[in-house]
């Protein structure tokens, strides 16, 4: 088969985390000669496109769910949606069956789409949810856990971006009493690399997430920024917006950094106020950075890594209601807080297996 792996890469639509964990992996395939097609639409597909503008990436309506702009909204909002999920679910499902025909790729790797495995490909499924938390109790977790394993079963591998060990990021999230006979802890994956460059004494204001939170909290954090004597940078993170916001007197704003640039953007900050998304806490981890996090409110997986983050010692945690900026910078900078070390390379023996398996090498 040569060293011409055709891969077909196609992570989940909300908020752009999942696309951007698989930054890394899209680029270590790259740099074996594997050829790799890319699928989404809307942010996650500007992403991609603004990452590697050389790739292909086909059409593909993505789950579309929609949010409230009360936190307490949120479940209900979200159970009401899901003959939507459902119906994309079944509807990607159909288009890699047809897509197959033509393309012919010998591996699949879905972020989060339960609907994306092919029994004539290897299918890997990329998840740190395993056993999601519903919000509605004990019962509906399991069954959502039940529906959960039901579906990763169908594919060939389940990659968490987490470690199997009790110093872990996702707690009960990925590590729960029974697990997917198929799954593989592959360790934190991250698109970021540590700099050796001078703090610059900036508050870098990093937004994220689905709408409307992410204007919400943006906002929020404006208002007060505006009382406070520090400067800040704000990355909007908004990769489709072209046209230039006025910067004020102590805030800078950026729509969308690529993974470089945010990178060193990150690096020179003296410290990030974010969002408790997955990908955003492993980014941080890796790079070693003081953090203000914010849970969406609503959104239990935010809210149980943020209580979990908290009382770990790692990061300072507040809620978006009480928000308070001027007491979390305080509280942060003067914080000691110690993240132990992790393995953000391992995730490139997972992909070397899947090599072997086909290229004996």
């Amino acid at each position: 088969m040569g060293k011409d792996l055709k891969v077909l890469i196609i992570p989940l639509d909300w908020g752009l985390g999942h696309a951007t964990r698989c930054v890394p992996i899209i680029q270590y395939m790259l740099s074996k000669g594997w050829h790799i097609t890319l699928a989404g639409e809307g942010k996650t597909a500007n992403l991609l496109s603004a990452e590697f503008p050389g790739i292909q990436i086909l059409p593909l309506r993505g789950y579309r769910i929609s949010y409230p702009k009360r936190g307490w909204l949120f479940i209900p909002t979200i159970m009401l949606q899901i003959p939507k999920m459902l119906s994309a679910i079944v509807n990607e499902h159909f288009w890699l069956r047809k897509k197959m025909r033509s393309h012919a790729w010998d591996i699949i790797v879905s972020d989060n789409r339960y609907g994306l495995f092919h029994k004539k490909a290897t299918s890997i499924f990329i998840s740190h949810q395993i056993a999601p938390i519903s919000g509605l109790g004990s019962l509906a977790d399991h069954l959502l856990a039940f529906i959960s394993m039901r579906f990763i079963q169908r594919f060939n591998a389940c990659w968490v971006p987490d470690t199997a060990d009790i110093n872990n990021l996702s707690g009960k999230l990925s590590h729960p009493k029974t697990i997917p006979n198929n799954m593989e802890y592959i360790g934190p994956v991250s698109r970021m690399e540590r700099k050796n460059v001078a703090d610059e004494n900036f508050i870098l204001l990093l937004l994220s997430g689905p709408e409307p939170q992410r204007t919400i909290l943006e906002n929020k954090l404006l208002d007060q920024a505006s009382q406070i004597n520090e400067r800040f940078v704000c990355v909007r993170g908004l990769p489709a917006e072209n046209q230039l916001t006025p910067s004020s007197f102590n805030v800078q704003f950026i729509h969308h950094l690529k993974s470089g640039e945010l990178n060193l953007m990150i690096a020179k900050s003296k410290l990030v106020i974010c969002r408790t998304g997955y990908s955003t806490v492993m980014d941080l981890i890796k790079l070693g950075k003081k953090a203000i996090m914010i849970p969406t409110p609503g959104q239990t997986e935010q809210g149980y890594l943020g209580k979990r983050l908290k009382e770990m010692g790692w990061y300072t945690v507040q809620v978006q209601q009480k928000l308070d900026l001027s007491k979390g910078i305080k509280q942060c900078i003067d914080s000691q807080y110690q993240v132990p070390p992790f393995n953000f390379d391992a995730y490139r023996k997972a992909i070397d297996k899947i090599g072997i398996q086909y290229l004996g090498a």
